[in-house]
């Protein structure tokens, strides 16, 4: 279980490098948990807070960074809050975890997943969805049936 492995220490859980707080005194608790639970548009996201701030300057990174959890909408279970596409966000959290674009050959939802990007205010993700995509195999084929008879 995720929540396990921060407390054995296991890489990627918050120590080392310090995080965004490191300029405050150490014996002051972190704000928020090394790892977060974010509900989005109703799918519930849990994750690692290093990976919501991996894009300095974004909204995620100003939300995490630079409010205090209490001023964060929640829902009943508690989680942070969003009013986003839920689905789309998937992506979005992908590309925060290495700052790499990996999307399925044939994805429709192009233009809606640069708007988020915007909302996210993620300009490189904005940039690389907004370039030219490169030819793909396309869409799938539709299938006609004919029934005789």
């Amino acid at each position: 279980m995720a929540l396990a492995d921060s407390t054995r220490g296991l890489p990627n859980g918050g120590g080392g490098g310090g995080g965004s707080g490191s300029s405050s005194s150490s014996a002051e608790p972190p704000l928020f948990p090394d790892i977060v639970e974010l509900n989005v548009g109703g799918q519930v996201y849990v994750t690692r807070r290093c990976t919501v701030v991996s894009v300095p300057d974004s909204l995620l990174w100003r939300m995490f960074t630079q409010q205090q959890p209490q001023e964060l909408a929640r829902d009943s279970k508690g989680r942070f809050f969003l009013d986003r596409d839920g689905f789309l966000f998937r992506y979005i959290l992908d590309y925060l975890r290495d700052l790499q674009l990996v999307l399925p050959d044939y994805f429709p939802e192009r233009s809606r997943l640069q708007r988020e990007a915007e909302y996210f205010e993620l300009p490189e993700l904005v940039r690389r969805l907004g370039a030219p995509q490169q030819p793909g195999p396309g869409p799938p084929p539709s299938r006609h049936w004919e029934f005789s008879g």
